[in-house]
């Protein structure tokens, strides 16, 4: 360090004032290491200098004594300044408190990542605006990925500051034409400086007022490493968490599957490399650690679907005639895999060209067990999704493409049709006819939590799977759904409450004959001639001791008069199922009146989303039907 070397705190000519919640860095706060570990790895692919090469990252925990913090008196002194200054705000105390704490430790923790087979951090020497220097260390809201990368909005690089215990990061970087930089920032918050001015909140370590990168050096922070080819090392001063192995490695497996697997990516955790030939013991060893973990299991099946030769995995190319021709999508720009199996978790991992997991679609089939991996390759396809790409890189919204929104809507619609056409067209029957609504997964999940106890419900979800099975002799019912149960010791029977039951059911209803009587039928208690509609829905169950459930489904048709019919589905029959309780949780429609398994509604619009709680007098697990009808 020369005496020009120095951290530097830039006033905020009396404008805004930074205080601790940083936007950027309260993204990422929590899930640190899974954050950290994503964002760096997906801003290393985006530099990578040779396709045909992996990109290396590495992370390496070390200590570094006290007194080799760059210009550590200063530092400490701009924290202290930070904590009096901000006196009324309790997490800003609490913060600096503890950086406090950790500046006055013999040791420091740093957290070293360096990749290999990138760019390095070009423009150093000039440090203009616009390159991949000043986007990564200056810049707020920039960064430089160009197509096919895996985002473009620049906040990634704030995880890195996320995982310092002093919000200080220190970027070191050899770039492709062998020029040498190191520059450190810290950002932390508005203080008054020796001045009593307000400063921006952000620190710089570097030569001069012009905070520009200190040239021709590197780092030298690890004793035991010296970076002798292009890339770039990256810093994190104060690292929260000294025991991150185990999380990093998992995170690395759950979040680069495809980039790994493909060649594209090697990562070094401390010992430890996991490469394609090695990634197969390191998901065995996640396995073995975790056995019951659902995600953990998932990731075990998306590696075999994407490595297995078997036959029973389709590996399917884009058609564009089937999907994407009107966008501008060329033949091949995808690649789907999906394969079927009792147990799988009916969801396809999306990725894009670099291999970065964006999202596990759902949602797709309540009733065929598959799995599935689609990776984008095409330009054209990966530049659209990126548009609509949200900042975490984790799910794909059309609104922020703003003044096209319809024709992204249709882009991400019409490829959601894709994946159910193909998963149908493999393993089950195309369903027609059905209202397939945009935005329908805002309130069909795969998994629901009953917030009453916190237990996960879908343990009480209906499976295509046999879990068991459990004997019982029973009388079959065919005008009503009461189910007769016979104690197999005594071979009594609950036949004659359910006699005075049906006798009185009957005796308010005789006039209504069979049950399934189709489309065109009037209802008892209604002058309204009914006809039958598809509905797009779905029934979860909420507790199945008690017979209670919830219907999720969309209005087919508009209607001042509806009604939904329950019925327990049979291979031969058909059985009612009766109504105890209904409520409508969700939706503009009313309740007009229930008896036996009719449901009679009002003020039904099309596509109004509708959430209905309802208790039938049946226990145990059914596969069940409801119908709808509107009045003509």
């Amino acid at each position: 360090m020369t005496d020009n070397e120095k951290w530097r705190f830039p006033s905020n000519q009396n404008s805004t004032l930074v205080g601790i919640n940083d936007a950027g860095i309260e993204t990422f706060t929590a899930n640190l290491n899974q954050s950290l570990v994503r964002e760096v790895i997906q801003n290393s692919l985006d530099a990578a200098v040779d396709d045909t090469k992996p990109v290396l990252v590495e992370f390496s925990r070390f200590d570094i004594p006290q007194n080799e913090f760059p210009d550590l008196d200063n530092f400490r002194n701009a924290i202290i300044k930070c904590r009096k200054s901000n006196d009324d705000d309790p997490n800003a105390v609490q913060f600096f408190k503890n950086a406090e704490q950790i500046l006055d430790r013999k040791s420091i923790s740093v957290l070293r990542i360096s990749d290999y087979n990138t760019r390095g951090l070009e423009g150093s020497d000039t440090c203009a605006k616009g390159t991949s220097w000043s986007r990564l260390v200056k810049e707020s809201g920039s960064s430089n990925k160009g197509q096919g990368s895996g985002g473009s909005f620049g906040i990634g690089k704030s995880a890195a500051f996320a995982c310092s215990d002093l919000r200080t990061v220190f970027y070191s970087s050899m770039d492709i034409r062998n020029l040498k930089s190191d520059f450190g920032v810290a950002k932390l918050v508005s203080f008054k400086d020796d001045n009593d001015e307000w400063t921006t909140g952000t620190g710089f370590y570097s030569e001069n007022t012009n905070f520009v990168a200190i040239r021709g050096k590197l780092a030298s922070f690890d004793h035991n490493y010296t970076r002798d080819r292009p890339g770039t090392d990256i810093y994190v001063m104060g690292m929260h968490e000294k025991d991150f192995k185990a999380e990093f490695i998992k995170a690395v497996l759950m979040e680069f599957l495809v980039s790994i697997n493909s060649g594209k990516l090697v990562v070094k955790i401390q010992d430890d490399v996991i490469d394609s030939d090695k990634i197969s013991k390191y998901i065995y060893d996640l396995q073995e650690s975790d056995s019951k973990n659902k995600e953990i299991s998932a990731l075990s099946n998306y590696y075999d679907l994407i490595t297995s030769s078997k036959s029973t995995v389709k590996k399917i190319k884009l058609d564009s005639n089937e999907y994407g021709k009107e966008f501008g999508f060329k033949d091949g720009e995808c690649t789907l895999y999906l394969k079927e199996g009792n147990g799988l978790n009916r969801k396809i991992l999306i990725t894009r060209k670099a291999g970065m997991r964006i999202l596990e679609k759902n949602r797709i089939s309540g009733s065929i067990e598959f799995t599935g991996v689609l990776i984008m390759e095409g330009d054209n396809m990966n530049e659209a999704f990126k548009r609509m790409e949200v900042p975490s890189h984790d799910a794909f919204e059309p609104g922020r493409v703003r003044g096209e929104e319809s024709k992204y809507r249709k882009i991400l619609t019409e490829f959601y049709k894709y994946l159910k056409h193909n998963v149908n067209e493999l393993f089950g029957k195309v369903t027609t006819n059905i209202v397939d609504a945009y935005g329908a997964s805002d309130f069909l999940p795969d998994e629901t939590v009953d917030t009453s106890n916190g237990e996960n419900m879908k343990e009480n979800a209906l499976s295509t799977g046999i879990r068991n099975i459990e004997v019982k002799k029973t009388r079959p019912v065919h005008n009503k759904s009461i189910p007769i149960d016979v104690d197999e010791k005594t071979g009594s029977s609950n036949s004659e409450d359910i006699s005075r039951k049906k006798s009185e059911s009957e005796g308010e209803n005789s006039s209504q004959g069979s049950r399934k009587s189709g489309t065109g039928h009037k209802a008892p208690g209604h002058d309204k001639v009914f006809t039958k509609a598809k509905a797009s829905q779905r029934i979860i169950c909420k507790d199945v001791i008690n017979g209670e459930y919830i219907l999720n489904m969309f209005v087919p048709v508009s209607s001042a008069i509806g009604k939904l019919e329950f019925d327990l589905s049979g291979e031969q029959t058909d059985y009612e199922l009766p109504l105890a309780k209904v409520n409508i949780v969700k939706g503009d429609a009313k309740i007009k009146s229930f008896y036996d398994n009719n449901l009679y509604l009002s003020n039904l619009k099309k596509g109004q989303k509708l959430t209905i709680e309802f208790q039938i007098s049946f226990k145990g697990y059914c596969m069940m039907e409801v119908d709808y009808y509107y009045a003509n």
